[in-house]
């Protein structure tokens, strides 16, 4: 169930070789395990004992899936790593989807981003901003305090300026922030209310399809959504839609929200990049004016410490950049990589569930039905008629006008139908090679009071099953005078027991 695979435990495969009296008899395969996390575990089992085609194809086909999911995880991983670095980075990145796509082309999608200070531009253009500034820097000497002091203080007081600027700025930023992720929030919760909604819809057109008789109009001065009883003067239409028009409805809503979230998520993004470039650059200003006062205050003769501290910073930053670029580039590149291993994967997917059947399955299959029907005829079963019993491609069980046989047979002919079945894997698998072992045991095979003549049938099968190398087994409380005269001219073994012992007994010693 959880997409890895398992083994195929014997527990699955033995209701085909054994009925108990117990709960066996209940049904076909009734004794199928249900609790080791295999999905359709009587499928795989079927498909297992014919050593059919199509269980190396599902193999096959969960095998990509669950290679698709573990590329789409590692895509996931990968996206919000580079989110987080340019995030911090003050760097938006544009055109990364949340899930691999056929349409994915890094080099013509993805766009680097950076906060120059009057608004947004590429990073290249950013770095190459950045480094020409820095080189123009270096050509410039630097002063001593004593000269340099009237610019310093120029400077200085232009940054604490722009700092209390800044700080406006900034607090507007991350109101705009909090602004944005309250509404994403509330788009969640919207988008969670109208899918919970739409799921009730579809059950209620469901059960409708099916038959129900139950009335979807609206209560009498009661509202429909919250339960709340309407006061006099508010008007309820006698006409309300009808449960197809509410899904049509909660679809396009779902989908006019959907894009509202994806253009909030986008907002909420850019308005977080925002903020940390905010706070990257007050940190930037008051270093620049911690700076500048500490070099006002040392001797005359030092050279400017400020200036240098602010080469200082614009290299730094400039290889933060370039590193930030670098690291984000690589990661693309491997989004290109994963991106085309899903894409093979989905194309080699695609391909496989376009397969039809394949010849030998088909041959096994029709064999299975041939041999059901013919049993069906002998042991006089009624409720349908044999030649319209099939067997259902999707679970290789008898089946009737696309529905496995259950509740719309007698309680004997369900009986001769697990005859039937059971016995026409036993005989399909000796005419092809399978995994059948060969053997049948039933434990009291003369269920719900089957008639004499059915049972006598089913005897005649058994002994011509035993006589082409098969081993079958019956228990029974059957009169063994009765049972003799049914086996009589058929080859068997028989092993009476007599009342109040048993056939398996403690070993004397």
């Amino acid at each position: 169930m959880d997409g890895s695979e398992g083994t195929l435990y014997l527990e699955c495969l033995f209701p085909y070789f054994f009925v108990e009296q117990k709960h066996g008899w209940s049904g076909v395969q009734a004794r199928i395990p249900t609790y080791l996390g295999i999905q359709d575990v009587s499928k795989r089992s079927a498909e297992f004992i014919l050593a059919l085609d199509a269980m190396d194809m599902v193999l096959e086909s969960q095998r990509i899936e669950s290679s698709i999911s573990l590329i789409e995880v590692d895509w996931k991983n990968l996206e919000r790593n580079i989110t987080d670095v340019a995030t911090r980075a003050g760097i938006l990145v544009r055109g990364i989807p949340k899930k691999p796509n056929a349409t994915w082309r890094s080099g013509e999608l993805v766009a680097l981003e950076a906060d120059s200070g009057s608004g947004w531009m590429s990073l290249d253009e950013e770095i190459d901003r950045l480094a020409e500034n820095l080189e123009e820097q270096k050509t410039q000497t630097v002063t001593s305090v004593g000269e340099a002091a009237p610019e310093i203080e120029e400077s200085l007081s232009i940054n604490q300026d722009k700092a209390m600027q800044l700080g406006v700025v900034l607090s507007s930023a991350i109101e705009n922030w909090e602004q944005s992720k309250r509404q994403v929030h509330s788009l969640e919760l919207r988008i969670e209310a109208l899918e919970e909604d739409l799921r009730k819809h579809k059950d209620a057109a469901l059960l409708q399809r099916l038959g129900s008789a139950g009335g979807y109009g609206l209560a009498d001065d009661t509202c429909p959504t919250c339960g709340q009883g309407l006061p006099d003067g508010f008007e309820i239409t006698d006409y309300p839609l009808t449960i197809e028009d509410n899904i049509s409805l909660l679809e396009k809503e779902l989908t006019t929200f959907r894009s509202m979230q994806m253009d909030a998520n986008r907002a909420a993004e850019i308005s977080q990049v925002r903020v940390f470039r905010l706070r990257e650059e007050m940190e930037e200003v008051r270093t620049a004016i911690r700076s500048q006062k500490d070099t006002l205050t040392s001797p005359s003769a030092l050279p400017d410490a400020a200036k240098l501290a602010q080469r200082l910073r614009a290299e730094e930053r400039l290889s933060a950049l370039r590193g930030v670029r670098d690291s984000i580039e690589s990661s693309i590149y491997e989004l290109d990589s994963l991106a085309a291993t899903w894409q093979r994967n989905k194309e080699m997917l695609a391909a496989l569930r376009r397969r039809d059947i394949t010849t030998s399955d088909e041959i096994k299959i029709r064999s299975l039905k041939n041999s059901l029907t013919s049993q069906l005829e002998a042991y006089g079963f009624r409720s349908l008629e044999p030649r319209s019993i099939d067997i259902s491609a999707k679970t290789y069980r008898p089946s009737h006008e696309g529905f496995d046989l259950g509740f719309d047979l007698s309680a004997s002919d369900m009986i001769r139908v697990i005859w039937s079945y059971l016995f026409s894997l036993m005989e399909v698998s000796r005419e092809f090679q399978t995994n059948h072992p060969q053997l049948l045991i039933f434990d009291e095979p003369r269920q719900q009071e089957a008639a004499r003549f059915s049972f006598q049938q089913l005897l005649k099968r058994a002994a011509r099953n035993g006589a082409a190398g098969s081993q079958v087994i019956f228990a029974t409380s059957e009169e063994e005078v009765d049972l003799t005269s049914m086996l009589s001219g058929l080859p068997h073994q028989i092993k009476s027991v007599p009342r109040g012992e048993k056939l398996i007994k403690p070993r004397t010693v």
